[in-house]
This record gives structure tokens, sequence and C-alpha cells, in this order.
């Protein structure tokens, strides 16, 4: 994981995002429906034990950066700011969680296609976000 040693267990890092993370920059998954409701669980995982750690808010100033990202290597930018969010007193939990899934998949776009797919990702995380009654 990028911001401590712990190991995904010990983090309690959850079976859907094992289950979907080599996927979300791939195109051409096996099973589309299957991701989707993996990803929306992974979501609800975050927002149920640590409901309070995530805000729409929060979410939608770092994707207002990703979307506007052009060529892959503009989002390395964003892995600072991912670390300034992570590191921030406030920062709970499910957000820290949230931030370490996203900067690994950082590290792997490597092409405006994978770019496509993790801005693509992001907007479905703040989707299901909103979804299931996560906080404004």
């Amino acid at each position: 994981m990028a911001y401590d040693n712990k190991s995904s267990q010990q983090q309690g890092q959850t079976d859907y995002y094992d289950k979907i993370k080599d996927e979300i920059l791939n195109k051409n998954r096996t099973d589309e429906n299957e991701y989707l409701d993996n990803l929306k669980e992974l979501v609800r995982d975050l927002l149920g034990k640590y409901r309070d750690g995530i805000s729409s808010s929060q979410l939608r100033n770092v994707f207002s950066r990703v979307k506007n990202i052009k060529e892959p290597k503009e989002l390395y930018s964003l892995r600072p700011k991912l670390a300034y969010i992570y590191g921030r007193p406030n920062s709970k939990k499910g957000m820290k969680r949230l931030i370490n899934y996203m900067d690994e998949q950082i590290k792997n776009v490597d092409s405006k296609e994978k770019l496509k797919q993790f801005q693509n990702f992001f907007e479905s995380v703040i989707a299901y976000h909103k979804y299931l009654g996560g906080k404004d």
C-alpha cells in the first residue's frame, strides 16, 4: 500500500478491492456487471464501517482534478495531493483506505486508455458513494 507499511489485512483492506484491483484499469473486463457489483460493495464497505471518513465534497474535490487530466503523466502529480489528504489530522480511516487504493492504481496508469479507465473508476466510486448514502 502507498502510505504505510502495514499489510492489507492489518489495514482492513476488503476482499472487494482484491477482486477488482486488476480490473480497474482493464478495458476488457471478463464480466462488467460483476466488476461493478464488487465496486459497489467496496464503496459500501468503506461507508459502512468507516461512514464518517469520506464526504462527497472531499471526493468531488479530488475528482475535479482527475477529470481534467489529459495525459497519464499528469496523473502522477495527484499522488502528493493524496498524500496530503491522507496525512491530515482529520483524515478518517475510510478515506485513508480509499487513498491507498487510488494511489496503487495511479502507479499503473501508463496510457491514455488506462487514464480513461481510472477516471471511470473514480467517477463510479463517487456515484456509488452518493447512491449508498455517503455524507455530503
